[in-house]
């Protein structure tokens, strides 16, 4: 089976749906940190997770702007 790869203009969000996805990993970010009790010196541990977790759901995504609608 040949991966499917995608185009930059595929990958790259471009407008509105950039400034959704930092909205979206700044929120699963916080949600990380609220859920280990707020340690202090992990934000940058928990934005990575956060980041994958968004950006694996907007790249695996059939539709990139199904995916941000559906993590309201």
């Amino acid at each position: 089976m040949t991966p499917e790869f995608k185009t930059p203009e595929q990958v790259v969000p471009a407008g509105d749906d950039l400034l959704q996805l930092e909205m979206r990993i700044a929120q699963r970010a916080d949600e990380l940190r609220s859920h280990a009790g707020y340690p202090g010196g992990t934000d940058l541990i928990h934005w990575m997770q956060a980041e994958r977790e968004v950006l694996e759901s907007y790249l695996g995504a059939r539709e990139p702007a199904a995916a941000l609608a559906d993590a309201d």
